[in-house]
């Protein structure tokens, strides 16, 4: 037998490794996909919509003179506040000179390592923001002001909104900067319905609708949960049964290649008005889980007065400590171009 075994071995050094695993890669598609716009000089700014009339008969009779004027097309001035965002790291001075010391495993720098945590949860916290159904507010003086979401932007003005629990705008309508009820988003363009119910024809009502609206098909993308993509996907494998038709065309799914199965992949909606690349979003950052944003991406836009700043704050003994600050807004352009789907289990 020997005289010492492993179990009784004195003085045995912890084995921990220096690599960190994190899971939680969530992206904010949102703020990396949406346009730059001019830098914002005010906390409230205007931008302007514009819209054409109807069509006017010809049949004008040789040798007659111009007698009346045409209106100008119709433009509305819209509003929209700026929003300031914030975080604050900051690390006690003896968990900061332990980790210098190499006494933290995996973390060469606590003070850095929480700067770099802190930038992604900042960023994350402006791509909630973005897509909720929160409502615009003044500072003042108490609670600063707050940026409207593009749940509210695209948005008939009547429907009955869902809002996280620390939201103080209203369920419907306005707090404040009423978007006129002819620039509206459509009623045509959002889909409340349950989403289990939600059939193919359904959601091309959609995207026909914001084309006879607007006439415009252009670079279209679907900012979609998993929820409503699989229901998307769920179109690719089924189709209604229609009454008085025999079928003309056969399709092979193709889900099987040798050994391989594939599963429903859509990743580009196709259809007869329009063509929208699909991107997930994940529901941490939506009202629902059965919300989707399909935007006209040309009409969008971020203006920022200065984003993911970081500035370092006295340490006045405790530790070092910093700032990161982000003021911004986003707005959508004309609320018009775009659909959304705002739906039910």
């Amino acid at each position: 037998m020997p005289a010492l075994l492993e179990p009784d071995l004195v003085g045995k050094r912890q084995d921990l490794s220096d690599i960190l695993y994190v899971a939680d890669r969530k992206t904010t598609p949102g703020i990396t996909s949406i346009k730059k716009g001019e830098p914002l000089k005010n906390m409230l700014y205007d931008f302007i919509v514009k819209s054409y009339g109807a069509r006017k008969p010809g049949g004008v009779p040789d040798g007659k003179d111009v007698s009346a004027f045409d209106a100008q097309s119709p433009k509305r001035q819209l509003q929209a506040r700026g929003e300031v965002y914030r975080r604050a790291p900051m690390v006690g001075f003896i968990a900061q000179e332990m980790s210098l010391a190499g006494g933290v495993a995996g973390v060469p720098n606590q003070y850095n390592e929480a700067k770099a945590d802190q930038l992604i949860e900042h960023k994350r916290d402006i791509e909630k923001e973005l897509w909720s159904n929160q409502d615009s507010r003044p500072d003042d003086g108490v609670n600063g002001s707050r940026m409207r979401g593009f749940g509210r932007w695209i948005y008939d003005g009547a429907a009955t909104l869902t809002l996280d629990a620390s939201d103080p705008s209203p369920s419907t309508g306005y707090y404040e900067l009423p978007v006129p009820a002819d620039v509206r988003t459509p009623g045509t363009q959002i889909y409340t319905g349950s989403i289990s119910a939600m059939a193919q024809s359904t959601f091309d009502g959609l995207i026909q609708a914001k084309y006879e609206n607007t006439g415009a098909s252009s670079d279209l993308r679907g900012f979609v949960t998993p929820v409503i993509k699989n229901r998307i996907g769920f179109f690719s494998r089924y189709q209604p049964d229609v009454t008085g038709y025999s079928s003309r065309v056969f399709i092979s799914s193709g889900q099987l290649e040798g050994t391989t199965l594939f599963g429903a992949t859509v990743d580009v909606y196709r259809s007869d008005w329009g063509t929208f690349e699909l991107f997930p979003i994940l529901t941490d950052f939506t009202p629902t889980a059965y919300t989707a944003y399909f935007l006209d991406m040309a009409q969008p836009r971020i203006r920022s007065a200065g984003t993911y700043e970081t500035s370092d704050l006295p340490n006045l003994g405790g530790g070092p400590r910093c700032m990161i600050q982000s003021i911004l807004s986003i707005f959508p352009g004309d609320p018009r171009a775009h659909c959304k789907i705002a739906g039910t289990q």
